[in-house]
């Protein structure tokens, strides 16, 4: 295999490197099991369209029974034939609407929010055309009928691609239903990637090897964050390599290496092959709704948009940071009583902890928070960063921190020591979601992390805190700022929420 490599067309030995034999063993296994692969993308698209059929019809017959059983008419015979056969049609047509906005294909099932957004627009334009129908036709539709099968069905819908979803990630976390990659760019961009990859095996891309450059290699393999990665060719030798690896997918890191004709004569390549071709944009860290291609003599060129921090904007936060505090204080305030009462009893001192922190600006303010460590703890902390070994660390977090009490540790665990910051949010210091509020002088030693942060409020919850907590490494947690700052939404908030509900009942990274 590895004679076939270097002497693949044009190409002389000396700018492939030989593989080793276990390398060759693993690009036959993969070669191996790539129509396997397929076969199992083939049983996922029809488990999703199985999924989709019953959630629909699920939703459509419910709607109808409820409307024309429960809540029956006077003479219900001839109403509930002519329900039944328009049940059918709706939801026939239903079913082809999603086949037409592309809702099973293989490339969007399971990542991303791609699958959901054409789910979610093929059901409304279905109902807008039953409605037009209706119209046009002059036939009356029980409008009860309709208002329980869309958001009925609508929810059935999501209901079944989630669960899915979280099936398809177990098994990709496990190494089933993987794509196989091979990475081509230089060594700097292909570690990049394979990290950025390694973080998330849920979306299911698997790296088996890499293509770099005859000057920027220097040994037959690269260490990455999924381990030593073999490099199987350079930038002439691709196509070889994928042939012979058995490999789904191209992913160029770097367009440098290729150049601009290089990508679009190994597009037409990989096509002959069936093998797919990501290519990693240089702008990173941007959200997708910010970016946009518009094409300019035939140049697909990406425009990168401005966060969007208008008073609108930020008039809608402050309208859900309220009405979401309000509720939340309602329904927990059982239990803010109950975690007052049992810190009180396991130590002494208040029961709220009271510190400055930095808030939108630079401004400074009060944050309150449920106390977890001994009383005047704060006055400790340089020793205990020392004893952590942290003094070199822009942020300090420690599970072992000796001034923690007891009652303190499961506060902490179940994030109970939070809940008074929402009395911060109604008073305005605060938002419901933001980066997490440091204390004066955190985060001072990074460039233009804290002019970044200091243009949103500080949050109870946030992106990094969705995202590992605080087993999350400094540079994660600079970056994860930076994401939330730059592409602020609401409904990211939304999303976020939900997220840190999960996270809290998982207990990961919290102490």
């Amino acid at each position: 295999m590895a004679d076939a490599l270097s002497m693949t067309n044009n190409d002389s030995p000396e700018t492939v490197i030989d593989m080793s034999r276990s390398t060759s063993h693993l690009l036959v296994a993969s070669s191996v099991n790539k129509h396997a692969r397929r076969r199992a993308e083939r049983k996922y698209r029809r488990l999703l369209v199985l999924s989709d059929v019953l959630a629909v019809s699920v939703g459509v017959f419910a709607a109808q029974f409820i409307r024309f059983q429960i809540f029956h008419v006077a003479d219900p015979t001839p109403v509930l034939y002519f329900a039944s056969v328009f049940s059918v049609g709706l939801i026939v047509i239903w079913l082809l609407i999603l086949a037409l906005h592309g809702a099973w294909r293989p490339d969007l099932c399971g990542k991303g929010p791609g699958e959901f957004r054409r789910i979610t627009n093929a059901s409304f334009v279905t109902f807008a055309t039953v409605a037009v129908f209706g119209l046009l036709a002059q036939q009356q539709i029980a409008r009860g009928y309709l208002g329980i099968a869309l958001p009925l069905g609508f929810s059935l819908l999501l209901v079944g691609r989630l669960a899915l979803r979280r099936w398809l990630a177990a098994r990709r976390r496990r190494g089933a239903h993987c794509r196989d990659v091979v990475v081509i760019g230089d060594e700097v961009s292909a570690k990049s990637l394979c990290a950025s990859l390694s973080r998330d095996p849920s979306s299911g891309y698997r790296v088996i090897g890499v293509c770099l450059p005859a000057i920027h290699r220097t040994s037959d393999s690269v260490t990455t964050e999924l381990g030593r990665i073999p490099v199987l060719g350079d930038e002439n030798t691709v196509e070889a390599a994928v042939s012979l690896s058995g490999a789904d997918t191209v992913a160029v890191s770097a367009m440098e290496v290729l150049g601009h004709r290089g990508v679009k004569r190994l597009a037409w390549s990989l096509e002959k092959l069936d093998v797919d071709m990501i290519v990693v944009p240089a702008v990173t860290d941007i959200a997708v709704p910010l970016l946009r291609i518009e094409p300019v003599d035939h140049l697909p060129l990406v425009h990168v948009g401005r966060p969007i921090r208008s008073p609108r904007t930020r008039f809608a936060k402050r309208v859900f940071d309220l009405t979401f505090c309000a509720v939340a204080l309602v329904l927990l305030a059982p239990v803010m009583v109950c975690v007052a009462v049992a810190i009180k009893l396991d130590s002494r001192g208040p029961v709220l902890f009271r510190q400055v922190r930095v808030g939108r600006g630079g401004t400074e303010f009060r944050i309150a928070k449920f106390r977890t460590m001994t009383h005047g703890a704060d006055k400790h902390l340089e020793s205990a960063r020392t004893a952590a070994g942290q003094n070199d660390q822009v942020f300090y977090k420690s599970a072992a921190d000796a001034r923690i009490t007891r009652i303190g540790r499961v506060l902490r665990r179940t994030s109970l020591d939070e809940l008074p910051q929402f009395f911060n949010v109604l008073g305005g210091t605060m938002s419901i979601v933001g980066p997490r509020p440091l204390v004066p002088g955190e985060g001072g030693s990074v460039e233009h992390f804290l002019e970044r942060r200091g243009l949103m409020k500080p949050g109870i919850t946030g992106l990094w805190q969705v995202s590992g907590r605080s087993d999350l490494d400094d540079d994660d947690r600079i970056r994860f700022d930076h994401l939330y700052v730059d592409n602020w939404s609401l409904t990211g908030d939304i999303f976020i929420v939900w997220r840190t509900v999960r996270a809290v009942l998982a207990k990961e990274g919290a102490y």
